[in-house]
Formats: C-alpha cells, sequence, structure tokens
C-alpha cells in the first residue's frame, strides 16, 4: 500500500525540517553539546512539524553514529525508529489516553531500563488534551525523572498546558509556514511532474501555513487528474472558487450591481460550493483588499494572486481602511452563525447586498443614473426640476452616456462618479453635486487621475473642453432623505409611508 504523501515526504533529519530553523538550531546544538533536556514541549499550529521533529530527537539521542548533532539515519536504531518499530520510542496520543490510569501506567513503565537504545523517549501528542488529575500524576515524573527518559510533549493549546508542567520543560514553539515556503516544498514532492505553478500556489494559500494539510491537498489533487494538476483542479477538490471570481463578485458589490451579486452567487452555490466556506474566501479577498490599501503589496496575499493583483489595487483604491474593514468583521460574523441557518444562500445574498453601504458608502441597491431616475420619475416632478434647473432637463446633458462611456474605461471611477447629482452644466463648468454620505467618493474623484479620465469622456461625448466643480451638499432637512429618494426613483405614486 502505497503511503500519504505527508507520510511519505516527513523529514527524516532536522536539515530537511522546513522553516523551524530557529527550534533546529538549538536542538542539533543540544545533541552536537550533549546538553539534552529531559523535556520538551514543542508548541505551535498543526502541520508545522512538531511530530516529526520529536521523532528526529529521538533518533538524535540513540543514533550509534550521529554526526554535528545530526542521526546518520544509517544505523540500526534510526531504521528501527523510522520504521515505528523501535521499543524504546513510545508515541501517546494524549486525546484518547487522557486519563490518570494511564498516565499511572506510564510511571510505572518509565523505571524500566531502555532496551534497544540509549534512551526511552515518550512523545506524548495533544498534551493539552490530559485531565488535571492525569497533569498532577505526570508532574512528579517530570520533576526527577531517571537519566535514560526523555519526554517530548507536542500541543497546539499552550495556554491549557498548567504552569508547573510549563515549568519543568523546554519550550519550543512552531511558527506557520510562508506560502514561499510551501511551495517550495511542493515544488520537491512533484519534480518534473505536469502540475501548474498556479495550483502549487492555490494549494500553499489554502494550507493555512500547514505543510501537512497542502501535502494532503496536493495528494488528493494528483489522484484525481493523474498526475496532472491545474488550478482548477485545487479549486474543485477543495470546493472553493478562484479569487478571479472573488474579484468579480467584489466588483459587483462596488458597482451596487444586485442582479450581478445575485448571478454570481447562485451560480457558485448552484455549482456545490459551501455558503460558509464561500463567506470565508470572500472574508480573506476583503482582508487583502484592506493590506493592499493600507500596507501596499509588501504582504502576503492570503487569496489574491498576481495575475489579480492589477484589478484587486484599483478596488482597494475605492473604499477607506475602515470601509474595508467593517466588510472584513461582517463576513465574519456571517460565517460563524451560517452553519446554524436552514436557508444559507438567502443569508448570503442579504450579506452581500447589505454590504454595499458598508463597503461601498451607498445604497443597498444599485443607485440608477442620473438618465434613469429621470425616466422614472412622475411628469410633475421632472417639469418642476426642470424648471429650477434647465440642465438637468431630461436630454439636456448626456450624462447617461458619460457614465456609460466611463465605465467601459475605468468600473472604479464609475463606481466613484455612480452617487454624483448633475447640478448644472452652464459656462464650461460641470457641477457635479454629492450628498453627506458619498463624501469618499467625492474626496477620490477629486484626484488628478479620476478627474482627467472624467474630463476626456466628457470632451469625447460632447465635442467640448469642460472643467469640473465637485459640490458637497447639505444635508437634505425636509423630511425622511431616503422616502425623497424612492419617491424619486420608483414615482410619488408607488411608495406609501406607514408609520
Amino acid at each position: 500500500m502505497q503511503l500519504a504523501l505527508y507520510r511519505y515526504w516527513r523529514p527524516q533529519r532536522f536539515a530537511e525540517v522546513v522553516g523551524q530553523e530557529t527550534t533546529v538550531r538549538a536542538l542539533v546544538n543540544a545533541v552536537a553539546q550533549g546538553r539534552v533536556s529531559h523535556a520538551y514541549l514543542f508548541s505551535g499550529p498543526r502541520g508545522t512539524g512538531k511530530t516529526s521533529v520529536a521523532k528526529i530527537m529521538a533518533k538524535a539521542v540513540n543514533c550509534e553514529a550521529p554526526w554535528e548533532g545530526e542521526p546518520c539515519n544509517a544505523c540500526w536504531c534510526c531504521r528501527e525508529i523510522t520504521r515505528g518499530a523501535f521499543m524504546d520510542v513510545i508515541e501517546i496520543d494524549a486525546a484518547s489516553n487522557r486519563g490518570i490510569d494511564e498516565i499511572r501506567d506510564l510511571r510505572e513503565k518509565v523505571r524500566i531500563m531502555p532496551a534497544q537504545g540509549k534512551k526511552k523517549v515518550y512523545i506524548i501528542d495533544e498534551v493539552h488534551m490530559l485531565t488535571q488529575e492525569a497533569f498532577n500524576a505526570l508532574l512528579k515524573t517530570l520533576e526527577e525523572p531517571p537519566a535514560s527518559v526523555m519526554f517530548i510533549l507536542a500541543t497546539t493549546e499552550s495556554h491549557k498546558i498548567p504552569s508547573t508542567i510549563l515549568s519543568r520543560c523546554q519550550i519550543y514553539g512552531f511558527r506557520r509556514l510562508s506560502g514561499e515556503e510551501i511551495v517550495g516544498r511542493l515544488q520537491q514532492v512533484v519534480g518534473q511532474g505536469s502540475v501548474e505553478p498556479a495550483a502549487l500556489d492555490a494549494i500553499a494559500r489554502r494550507a493555512g501555513g500547514s505543510l501537512r494539510d497542502a501535502l494532503g491537498i496536493l495528494d488528493q489533487c494528483l489522484v484525481l487528474r493523474n498526475g496532472e494538476v491545474r488550478k482548477q483542479d485545487v479549486m474543485d477538490v477543495l470546493g472553493i472558487v478562484d479569487d478571479g471570481y472573488l474579484g468579480d463578485l467584489v466588483g459587483c458589490v462596488a458597482a451596487g450591481d444586485v442582479r450581478g451579486v445575485l448571478t454570481l452567487l447562485g451560480r457558485a452555490l448552484d455549482e456545490g460550493k459551501d455558503a460558509q466556506q464561500l463567506v470565508r474566501e470572500l472574508a480573506l479577498y476583503w482582508r487583502d483588499l484592506l493590506v493592499l490599501s493600507t500596507v501596499g503589496e509588501g504582504m502576503e496575499m492570503a487569496v489574491i494572486s498576481t495575475d489579480s493583483l492589477p484589478r484587486a489595487r484599483e478596488q482597494a483604491a475605492m473604499w477607506s481602511s475602515t470601509a474595508l474593514l467593517a466588510a472584513v468583521e461582517k463576513l465574519m460574523d456571517i460565517s460563524g452563525r451560517l452553519r446554524l441557518q436552514d436557508n444559507p444562500r438567502y443569508v448570503l445574498e442579504a450579506a452581500l447586498l447589505g454590504l454595499m453601504p458598508v463597503a461601498g458608502g451607498r445604497e443597498a441597491l444599485r443607485m440608477p443614473t442620473p438618465g434613469e431616475a429621470a425616466a422614472r420619475r412622475p411628469a410633475a416632478s421632472r417639469a418642476r426640476e426642470a424648471r429650477e434647473n434647465p440642465a438637468r432637463e431630461e436630454g439636456a446633458f448626456p450624462w447617461a452616456q458619460v457614465m456609460q462611456r466611463v465605465k467601459h474605461k475605468r468600473v472604479t471611477t464609475h463606481a466613484l462618479l455612480a452617487p454624483a447629482q448633475v447640478l448644472g452644466s452652464e459656462g464650461g463648468v460641470v457641477r457635479l453635486g454629492f450628498s453627506p454620505a458619498f463624501t469618499f467618493h467625492r474626496e477620490k474623484l477629486a484626484e488628478r487621475e479620476n478627474r482627467e479620465l472624467v474630463l476626456q469622456v466628457l470632451e469625447e461625448v460632447t465635442g467640448s473642453r469642460w472643467s469640473l466643480e465637485l459640490v458637497q451638499m447639505a444635508p437634505e432637512s425636509n423630511g425622511n432623505s431616503l422616502v425623497q429618494t424612492a419617491k424619486e426613483v420608483f414615482g410619488e405614486d408607488r411608495v406609501e409611508v406607514k408609520e
């Protein structure tokens, strides 16, 4: 039977361990100098090498011909430990053997001298799962162990271990691996195989810093495609969507495109994607936008690939860091509640539609262009507005054409321009008004790149040169502004206000 990749590629020497340089250097020096402690605690996330390093340590202290702190892997002891057949290396799963009776049995056997090697090594995995009584029973043995015994405790939650146990161990922390480190190891595994670099990158990003998880995902993909793995295969195996889809969905939220959001969500869920996982992926995408907005491109991206960075930069520039953070927090909160919902699809749809004002600072439904809004208003309302401001009379200024062409040239500028109201177009000046809810849009539109694009489009559409005046309008005081907006968009005869 063929071994799983994470078992077949388990490191057998300290030099083969990926990403734990400080811990490995300290342990190698301890073995080389003969200063090995009687008890160690390895703490860190799952899949980062704690158990593998514990086994290498067991080989190093029992090796018949160690070299500069490394086991030779050729002597009888090293080979037997590698096979898992060495009597003096005892692995205990504390999750299954967590009671006081098991620890009392261990205390009795500790007194027996090693049968095959120099030291008897106890590797206790997930040691934080022991009961308080079991910890108390283990404490005495850790205080005064026989010289021929070594304990290596491994845990993912060191905060659950009593301080009395911690004080009797040398503690080494294992960190999450970076995406670059994981990709490097995966490339060693696949060699010259037919695996797309983008697929390895996707595996590394979804492994969460765990090399074991990354090897497990790669193993599944290799079985699925008989050695030829593409990025889409990784997405299919994990049941997730790629960053291109996430960018499209976030773009629809930014543009206030309700139809686009519902269509994209429906497509993913109809393909069998899990709603809770989809929310997590969206939260990670918005997290990457927040990083791009505040730190730049020096930080590692969670889901956004190199190919998607240009669009992600534009999306990050559309929103303030506060709005991006609010979007991340809302999605993370939704993720925790989705598993309790009978209809997660509708909860997810509502959450993303609700993100439109949170993330983009706009109304929950798509804001119609001034031309669309004018067409929906009652005739009396249009006539009154025409008398008050001739420049905004339907057909007087081709604003809908301007908006369409701006959208074609740069969608981010179009999103900033969408909530603007044309207040006038006299004397070569186009005056655009922004309500207090869209202050951020006005400020971003005032930046040189966005302003020049709008002026260029105005000249292309009208054949004349214009200057642009961006006006901050005062808050509406005559009644409920939301009701007023609804009346303007849908018509006064279709809006009924209930107290």
